[in-house]
Parts: structure tokens; C-alpha cells; sequence
């Protein structure tokens, strides 16, 4: 990449922060630890694990999998007065390994969830101004493994460790700093005097976040960046003579990691994975958005398929919340998922509301389900909702509460990372954590509770919303949507880039 970029910018913060290496460590500050705070949701067992019953001493050490371990020097203090020139204290983050597209974590390997494909979701925000200064050009830089931000800082940027420091304190920066890997862009422009006032770190080629400093002051403002992008859409017509994967990755149209994310988004709405047989037939409508200038498509979104075969007959569209829905409106899956993630984890320990502590013979219930699994695997919205809680408990451990509406509500504890906040709406499907070993917890595990009008439920057995057809104006809207789409499955071609709005503006949105 280069400084002469075409670039919309959405949603402006006001921030001040930035992690500090990369590499080998990642090297992240941020304020003194907050004092943790009780739990206020509901009784909750006082040891929850990855086995049936928990150790009454237990204690969760707080740490990672080894690849995410943390080597603290001493933590950074809070920007407020002069900061030592010299002083570079750390908290270094190692890399996750590298995995095919699909390939799900090892217990041995954690993940952080890099084979999810919602990333190819498009983000349809509107560009919002940001602040000018007098710039000097762009400077660049992409990170190499073993290299650290601070000592590039001060090194090769010859930039004030002070304003490094002002930066860094924000959580939010420090945050999205910590995902920097190998390979990332960083851009940055100065003043006459040598003093940032700009930054970007490209997250991907099509997007990332920019720091601009505040035209009266030494504070910045972050806000989303993105490169000018194009849409096009592509018809795929293939048959199955062993996975549908395997059908995908013959397709010339596609790249490898597009033919996994498809793969993966189809089986999302369909269970191919499972009824699939060979001489089955199916096209697909496939909407690509490439930045200018490069031929790789950066995010892919599935529109419409029609799959004929031995097990499943099905034609659906995609509607404007994300779902896929029948000619006549009905939904292709129910609204609400039994497990909140993907794969096949076991369960280690069941809902009994009566059980009973093994050493003090009391009753200490279990409000939910048990799955153990390694630290990173993700975990996903099982139905459309808002987040309203995440929280850290001694005993829960990092936890997230969402509402569901029609009384159901649902609860996630010992996660690694929350990858939501309170009152951010989310979409079945949607990656909402990883999972952890975080709070009072024997082993690697997610605790998974299911709550109806406030009330504990099992999570396995309890009835959930089954029907999600569409009625009134919104039937009439995906009717409208459908209509092009279905035409375009019906009259297109294999291989056939066709015309097609992109579906954003077809929807409206």
C-alpha cells in the first residue's frame, strides 16, 4: 500500500491509545487492572468446569493458552504527567498459528476464531470527516514477526515516546491493537516538528482504523477507515462428487479461501455437510467486493442458492436481516440455534438443578450446560438479540449476557474474550467470544445457560421459537428482494458475472 489511497472513514471516536509491539510479542499498556465486582444475575454455581463437579478450592490463574501468554514487565502508568523518555515497559503477546480456512482448533491448538467467514459480511456505514492538520507524506511500514512498535517508535520513526504514551492510554486501542499481526500496514504523517499527527493500521487491505490528532491539542480521535471498493456477482453452478468443498474448490471463478468461506456460509443456512450426495446440483449467487486495484475479492456475501438433490431440495434469498428465506417467506432454519457455536464439542456437564456438591453433600445446582473445548474456539449468537451485560466475575469468570425477546435470554461464562459490548445488536450466526478458562474453572469449558422470563432452563431440552416467516410489509419487501435475486439463479450462466445492484442498495439498507 501506498499513501495515495481513495478512503471513506465511518464512525468517529473519541479516543487516545495504541498497543506497542508486534512479532514474536505484541506489546500492549494499558490503565491499572480494575477491582473486580459481584456478580449480580443470577445464583450461579460456585464452581463451574469442564467436568461434571468442580474442585472446592479451585482457582483460575487467569492465564492463556501458551501461544497467548502474557510476560509483564510492570504495568504503564496512566498519561497525566511527564513520562521518561526511556521508558519502554511492556506486555508482550505472542501470535496465534496460522490454520487452513475451515479447519477447526485442536485442544493442543487454540484458536481465536480465524476460520469464521462473518468478516465477509459488507459494512455499509456512512463516511463521516475527519480533522485536518499540515501533514507531511504518508510514511509506511509493515510489520515483520519479532518486531516491536516501541522500538520502532523510537528507533526508525524517530517519534516522541510521549506521544506513544498518550495513546496508549485507552483500553479500546489497546484492545485492537492486541489482534496486530505480521503483515499489517501502518501509515503515519508528522508535523514541520516531527510530531504525529496522523496514523492508520490496515487491518486487511480494505479497512482498518486511523488516529488523527486534534487541531488545538496532543489528543486523537480514532475513527474506521476504508478503501474505495467495487461490487461485482458471480454465478456458480456445480455438482457433487464428494464435499461439497471439494465441489467448491474446482470452481476457476473462486480462490481457495472464498471456496472455504462459501463452503462454511452455505452449510450456515443448510446442512449440506451432513445430507450432501453425490450428483447433487446447485448455483449460487455470490456478491464480491474487491478494493480498487487488486483482482482478490476482500469480502464475500452470499445471495441466493438452489440446491437439487438426493436429500435436500431447496431455493432461498437472502433477506435484509441476513436469513435466508423461501419464495413464500419461510424461513429456511428456525431463529434459534440449540448450541452456540459450530463443531461437535462434548458435554462434560449436564443442567441438574438439584445437584449436589461432592465433598459437602450441599445442594449446588447447575444452570446450565457444560461443553468442554479448547480456549479460542468461538462462540456464536444462536439467535438474533442484544447484548446486555459483559462483566467479569471472580467465579463466572468473563461473561455475556444477551436478550433474546419473547422472554428468552442466554448466558455465556469463563470466556477468554468478549468480542461484543453491552447494547450491541447481534444476529444469529454472529461471533460474539471465545471461549476460556477464565473464574473459578477446572478445565477449558464453556457454561451455556438458557433463560426463559428469568428462569433457568435446560439448554438441550427446553422448547425453543421453531417458525420465522415473514408477514405483512416485511413479506412484501423480501418479495421484492427475492424476485431479482431468484431471476438472477434462473437465468444465469455458470461462470457469468452479472448486472446486479449491489445487494445493500437492493435492500435498501
Amino acid at each position: 500500500m501506498n499513501g495515495q489511497r481513495r478512503i471513506t472513514s465511518s464512525v468517529i471516536v473519541g479516543t487516545a491509545g495504541l498497543a506497542l509491539a508486534v512479532g514474536s510479542g505484541l506489546v500492549l499498556a494499558s490503565k491499572p487492572q480494575e477491582t473486580e465486582q459481584p456478580l449480580q444475575i443470577a445464583p450461579l454455581s460456585t464452581a463451574d468446569s469442564g467436568s461434571p463437579y468442580n474442585g472446592s478450592g479451585s482457582r483460575d490463574t487467569g492465564t492463556r493458552a501458551d501461544w497467548s501468554q502474557a510476560s509483564v514487565a510492570e504495568p504503564v502508568p496512566a498519561v497525566g504527567g511527564a513520562v521518561p523518555p526511556g521508558d519502554t515497559r511492556t506486555v508482550a503477546f505472542a501470535f496465534e498459528p496460522e490454520r487452513d480456512a475451515g479447519e477447526p482448533p485442536s485442544a493442543s491448538e487454540p484458536t481465536t476464531g480465524a476460520t469464521s467467514y462473518e468478516t465477509f459480511d459488507l459494512d455499509d456505514d456512512e463516511p463521516s470527516a475527519t480533522a485536518e492538520l499540515g501533514h507531511s507524506d504518508w510514511n509506511s511500514h509493515t510489520l515483520d514477526r519479532n518486531e516491536r512498535l516501541s522500538g520502532l517508535w523510537e528507533q526508525e520513526w524517530d517519534l516522541p515516546l510521549a506521544t506513544l504514551y498518550r495513546l496508549l492510554d485507552d483500553d479500546e486501542n489497546a484492545d485492537i491493537l492486541n489482534r496486530v499481526r505480521p503483515g499489517q500496514e501502518i501509515e503515519w504523517q508528522v508535523d514541520d516538528e516531527g510530531y504525529l499527527t496522523r496514523m492508520r493500521l490496515w487491518t486487511d487491505s480494505a479497512s482498518g482504523y486511523e488516529w488523527v490528532r486534534e487541531e488545538d491539542g496532543w489528543d486523537f480521535d480514532r475513527h474506521e477507515v476504508e478503501n474505495a471498493r467495487e461490487t461485482s456477482h458471480l454465478i456458480i453452478s456445480a455438482e457433487i462428487d464428494g464435499s461439497i468443498s471439494a465441489a467448491l474448490s474446482r470452481q476457476t471463478e473462486l480462490s481457495s479461501r472464498a471456496a472455504a468461506a462459501i463452503a462454511v456460509l452455505m452449510d450456515r443456512h443448510l446442512p449440506v455437510r451432513l445430507n450432501a450426495r453425490a450428483g447433487d446440483e446447485f448455483t449460487l449467487l455470490v456478491e464480491q467486493e474487491t478494493v480498487v486495484g487488486e483482482d482478490t475479492p476482500q469480502n464475500l456475501r452470499l445471495l441466493a442458492f438452489d440446491y437439487n438433490g438426493e436429500r435436500i431440495q431447496e431455493e432461498a434469498a437472502r433477506n435484509v436481516n441476513g436469513r435466508f428465506y423461501r419464495p413464500d417467506g419461510e424461513s429456511l432454519l428456525p431463529p434459534f440455534d440449540r448450541r452456540p457455536f459450530s463443531g461437535n464439542y462434548r458435554i462434560s456437564s449436564g443442567f441438574d438443578p438439584q445437584r449436589r456438591h461432592p465433598v459437602t453433600g450441599r445442594v449446588a445446582p447447575h444452570h446450565g450446560t457444560d461443553f468442554a473445548m479448547p480456549v479460542g474456539t468461538s462462540i456464536q449468537a444462536p439467535a438474533d438479540g442484544r447484548v446486555t451485560r459483559v462483566e467479569h466475575d471472580r467465579y463466572a469468570g468473563r461473561f455475556i449476557v444477551i436478550a433474546h425477546g419473547q422472554g428468552y435470554s442466554t448466558r455465556y461464562l469463563h470466556l477468554d474474550r468478549a468480542l461484543v459490548s453491552p447494547g450491541d445488536d447481534v444476529e444469529r450466526g454472529d461471533r460474539i467470544a471465545l471461549s476460556g478458562n477464565t473464574g473459578r474453572s477446572t478445565g477449558p469449558h464453556l457454561h451455556y445457560e438458557v433463560h426463559v422470563k428469568g428462569r433457568p432452563k435446560d439448554p438441550m431440552r427446553v422448547a425453543l421459537p421453531e417458525s420465522d416467516s415473514l408477514e405483512g410489509e416485511d413479506l412484501e419487501q423480501f418479495r421484492e428482494i427475492g424476485e431479482v435475486l431468484f431471476a438472477q439463479l434462473e437465468n444465469g450462466q455458470r461462470g457469468e458475472q452479472v448486472a446486479l445492484r449491489p445487494f445493500s442498495e437492493l435492500a435498501g439498507q
